[in-house]
């Protein structure tokens, strides 16, 4: 066996080497990245009445729509009218700090392209999406300070707590903006919306939709720095599936298609109730 042979071996048998470390880690990455996700479907489960308690306060005194039993809605109208105007509310303050901190350890590791949004929105399902309007009441700074005439004194009062914290904490109150927008693109991406609720969002996106995408990328570039450009580019796009597709684009929500859902939705309805 001559020297060029012997070197032709040596690289061939080095190649299947590095091909297989390469591979041996994606699978530990993998591994790491569904243990995660595991335990944080695992925390959101025990967290149910912490995010009940989230839901109650944002939506108005008196919403029928609640994530949790009459029974728990009840408890929490009981704290929140013995609440103390002089106290702070850490019943509810505590219910924040575990939903919103666990929304933005999610969000980070998705920033830092650690797991993948299709991993992570089986953990919430629609449910935190149908419940997105009570959530940004808490989150978005549009809301702050702007009491509802259908709540009580004390409900506002302990509404307005949670805003402060969150705008005290911003980087999470931001993050947890931004997994609710990854969140609705990927439901809008699977059509598992209601046609109305994407149309909705949709609309909306026409007004905030840039806006969304530069927060993304911002955040991006802040966590990761340079590498954070290319994740920030990815992301950004990928918020594009739940506005509407534009002529230059190959994802979005199709006004054709959805005239067409909304019909069927409307005949699954009416033979519902026929």
């Amino acid at each position: 066996m001559d020297s060029n042979t012997i070197t032709a071996f040596a690289t061939f048998m080095l190649v299947i080497v590095g091909i297989t470390q390469v591979k041996s880690l994606t699978t530990q990455n993998r591994q790491s990245q569904l243990i995660f996700i595991e335990e944080y479907r695992k925390r959101w489960l025990r967290s149910r009445k912490d995010w009940g308690v989230i839901v109650f306060l944002g939506r108005n005194d008196d919403d029928y729509y609640q994530v949790v039993k009459d029974k728990i809605i009840k408890e929490f109208i009981l704290l929140r009218d013995n609440s103390n105007l002089s106290m702070p509310s850490v019943w509810a303050l505590d219910s924040a700090r575990i939903i919103f901190t666990l929304m933005n350890d999610i969000c980070i590791k998705l920033l830092k392209n650690q797991i993948k949004i299709n991993d992570v929105y089986p953990i919430f399902g629609t449910e935190l999406l149908r419940n997105s309007n009570p959530l940004r009441k808490l989150l978005e700074k549009s809301y702050y300070g702007v009491h509802s005439r259908f709540n009580n004194e004390k409900h506002n009062r302990v509404r307005r707590e949670i805003q402060d914290w969150l705008i005290y904490h911003d980087g999470v109150r931001r993050r947890c903006l931004i997994l609710i927008d990854l969140l609705w693109a990927e439901a809008s991406r699977l059509e598992d919306l209601p046609p109305y609720d994407v149309k909705s969002a949709a609309e909306a996106k026409l007004i905030s939709g840039e806006f969304c995408r530069n927060r993304i990328y911002k955040e991006c570039k802040q966590l990761n720095n340079f590498f954070g450009i290319f994740i920030g580019m990815k992301l950004s796009h990928f918020l594009k599936h739940s506005e509407y597709k534009t002529p230059c684009s190959n994802i979005g929500v199709d006004k054709n298609k959805l005239v067409i859902l909304e019909k069927e939705w409307v005949d699954r309805l009416l033979n519902k109730i026929n």
